[in-house]
């Protein structure tokens, strides 16, 4: 194990045990692989005695209503009533949303442990557990507590293998490495319920989604650079019947395209934003340098962004004419292109 870790992993071992009330922290719009950490943490906290709070701004989907404890998150709290803060698989420290909240939450009023794969982590904790190789948080997590020797039971079991079936598409992406399958394998042997991660995660859809995964391949298109995209507005998602929450994986739809360099999906998310999801499988592609232009980040083969705005569709017109026509007649309206004849 690399020298610098075991450093981190001993800093981390010495926060938990000075402390007694530890806050939990997702990312905003909560996946699997923040929700499992955090629920694997609280539960191993919980073994140890401690007093725990699971917090994320917005309500995880119903699709994670596997996971022990997921009725526990709050919204709101005072950060300053706690000894430790665990922020779990947040990017950056914008993607907990808790900065606008609470200005000052990162400011070192209380320790911050921060615990993170993404290599656009801008290390924001007072300590720093970040390993941007690291396919899952819950990847880098089984190493901690390995390290810890903590007691992995079945429901700790089912949230760590949770964060990893999200974050490698149910051991189907290139990031699958021979670790994670023989992580994932300890995880069932100690009693994760690897049928309800498959079954919720990625086999059970209600017909909302699978209407709004239509309007996805609708507006589906590859450009002249080979990129695909689509988009989701509000409309797509009212007329759908879907929250903007339920448009999470089907980006992996669009990357499913042979011979495209990289897939975009662009939603509204309801409140006057809009997230991009970047996702690629070609290995000359880094969409995290990508992501970085709208201050998003992610990882070299998955990244996103947020940015305030709307979508709006844009049609051109072309008229071929077989006549010349008057010089006025060039380009009357915008939108609308016409030709002249060679």
């Amino acid at each position: 194990m690399n020298e610098d870790i075991t450093t981190t992993f001993r800093e981390a071992k010495k926060l938990i045990e000075r402390s007694e009330k530890i806050l939990l922290i997702c990312h905003r719009r909560p996946d699997g692989d923040t929700l499992g950490a955090n629920i694997a943490i609280h539960l191993m906290l919980q073994e140890m005695g401690k007093q725990t709070t699971l917090a994320c701004i917005d309500e995880p989907s119903e699709r994670y209503d596997f996971l022990p404890d997921i009725q526990r998150f709050v919204h709101e709290f005072t950060f300053t009533d706690y000894d430790l803060l665990i922020v779990s698989d947040a990017g950056a420290h914008y993607m907990t949303q808790y900065h606008t909240i609470y200005p000052d939450i990162f400011s070192g009023k209380v320790p911050v442990l921060n615990i993170d794969h993404h290599a656009s982590n801008d290390n924001f904790g007072t300590l720093n557990m970040v390993d941007p190789i690291a396919p899952s948080t819950t990847v880098l997590l089984y190493r901690w507590f390995a390290f810890l020797r903590a007691n992995i039971t079945p429901a700790i079991a089912t949230a760590l293998l949770t964060g990893i079936y999200n974050d490698t598409g149910s051991l189907m992406h290139s990031n699958t490495t021979p670790e994670v399958y023989a992580i994932s394998a300890d995880l069932v042997a100690k009693g994760a319920k690897v049928n309800s991660i498959s079954r919720y995660m990625f086999r059970s859809n209600p017909l909302s989604t699978l209407k709004l995964w239509g309007r996805v391949l609708e507006n589906m298109k590859v450009t002249d650079d080979g990129v695909c995209m689509s988009v989701l507005t509000m409309k797509d998602f009212e007329e759908s019947g879907a929250h903007p929450d339920e448009s999470g994986g089907v980006i992996d739809l669009l990357n499913a395209v042979p011979d495209t360099k990289f897939s975009v999906l662009l939603a509204e998310d309801g409140k006057g934003n809009i997230k991009g999801s970047f996702r690629t499988r070609r290995d000359d592609i880094d969409l995290s340098a990508l992501a970085a232009n709208f201050n998003g980040g992610g990882h070299k083969k998955a990244a996103g962004f947020s940015i305030p705005g709307t979508i709006q569709k844009e049609i051109m017109w072309k008229i071929i004419s077989d006549k010349p026509l008057p010089d006025g007649m060039q380009n009357p309206i915008h939108g609308l292109e016409i030709s002249r004849p060679l």
